[in-house]
């Protein structure tokens, strides 16, 4: 391939190329953004052809994105991996994907991984999860040749086990280990296998989980502070961004709030959590309780909808978990901070009460964790962040909100 090749072209290529070799269209959609991105950086500079200079500022400039934190780990993986393709198909002519090609699975597996989301034994989120790690060990069993599972045998699960080893880490590799333990428990309740192969799913994979820094409280007060509450947005956010550093509810929990989960009159907030189906109560202290009434009273608009929390614009239904968690980065980026996952906010707060020497046991309840070696993460933390990070409480006692308070003026909610 001549070495001047104008870059919309290169790009052309390396998506048909993608098409030709089994990637999903999800995957190319996204592979076509980032090659966009490649595009504008190059009509930037001036260039129309393919410059190896700008690729590499291109990894440069991803990799010092994902190491502030603003690129996940597989985005930044997919945006160095698409670039790394279009170079290689200028300098060669084409792209090698021995490693990468991917079968379309047979009519036989397609039926498997049918039944799999129509059992009805485990949850939607289980089924779903089965599905997912089943459709890729079938990929893997048409490249052993097998295109049905009948001389699969525990020779064959083994190989495909320790496959899964040589290229995933501890939390992925466990994760392929109780998938593949529900699909062959599914599959010979069925006749579909001839053993569950038990001791081949009995050994442990070490975890090394890694303890993630939480929000300093300086930052929190800064995004509380940089809030417009005069506005219906405003007063929604910072609601939302209070109740979450204040008592650690979960994001999807905050959004499932609902009127009656309220108990304005005790000075309490009661809910059943959405991740473990456990109930949880915790109190209502007067500054969340104040910037809630102010949300609803003045801000929120008119609906019928049990939620406390809705879109401001129409339709006005309850927010997403992407609204949730854009408008936290958004009052960061204003103060010039980098993106954060909300969850980092509960995060927070049971570093805090850790620092405090409020018992594990108790910070697990306020938390809400079924299994109290959730919470023991927070005592591996440094204990010089551990100062840095500590939430100052004050003026945030858990006060319960008196009747007088809630229905000020004869206001009612």
């Amino acid at each position: 391939m001549m070495n001047a090749t104008n870059i919309c072209e290169l790009a052309v290529q390396a998506v048909n190329s993608f098409q030709q070799h089994g990637y999903t269209e999800r995957s190319i959609i996204e592979k076509k953004r980032t090659l966009c991105r490649i595009i504008e950086q190059h009509e930037q500079h001036g260039e129309h052809f393919f410059n190896a200079d700008l690729i590499d500022q291109f990894i440069q400039e991803s990799e010092k994105r994902f190491c502030n934190g603003d690129l996940a780990r597989i985005q930044y993986r997919s945006l160095v991996k698409t670039a790394t393709y279009l170079t290689e198909l200028h300098n060669t002519g084409a792209m090698n994907f021995a490693r990468r090609f991917v079968p379309k699975l047979t009519d036989y597996y397609e039926g498997l991984l049918t039944a799999i989301l129509d059992y009805e034994n485990w949850s939607e989120k289980g089924r779903k999860s089965v599905w997912s790690f089943a459709k890729t060990y079938f990929r893997w069993l048409l490249l052993e040749g097998h295109c049905d599972l009948i001389k699969v045998d525990e020779t064959v699960v083994r190989k495909y086990l320790m496959d899964c080893s040589s290229r995933m880490m501890g939390s992925s590799l466990d994760a392929a280990k109780r998938a593949l333990k529900k699909l062959y428990f599914f599959l010979y309740e069925n006749g579909l296998s001839t053993g569950l192969y038990e001791n081949l799913f009995a050994f442990n994979v070490p975890l090394e989980k890694k303890i993630k820094r939480p929000v300093p409280h300086t930052e929190i007060a800064a995004v509380l502070d940089i809030i417009n509450r005069n506005t219906t947005e405003g007063k929604r956010d910072y609601a939302m961004i209070l109740l979450a550093a204040i008592t650690g509810l979960r994001a999807i929990d905050i959004i499932e709030l609902k009127f009656n989960d309220i108990d304005w009159r005790n000075g309490e907030i009661r809910i059943t959590q959405s991740k473990t189906i456990e109930s949880l109560a915790l109190p209502l202290t007067a500054d969340v309780g104040t910037a809630i009434r102010d949300y609803i009273m003045n801000g929120r608009a008119e609906s019928s909808l049990p939620h406390v929390f809705l879109r401001v614009n129409a339709p006005f239904s309850k927010i997403s978990n992407s609204i949730l968690h854009g408008q936290f980065n958004k009052y960061r980026a204003l103060i010039g901070l980098h993106k954060c996952p909300f969850h980092d906010l509960r995060r927070a707060l049971g570093s805090n009460m850790v620092i405090s020497g409020v018992p594990v046991t108790t910070v697990a309840q306020v938390l809400g964790h079924t299994n109290i070696d959730s919470t023991k993460q927070y005592i591996s933390l440094d204990s010089v962040h551990l100062k840095e990070c500590a939430l100052d409480f004050t003026g945030i006692e858990p006060d319960v909100i008196s009747v007088f308070d809630v229905y000020k003026g004869g206001d009612t909610l």
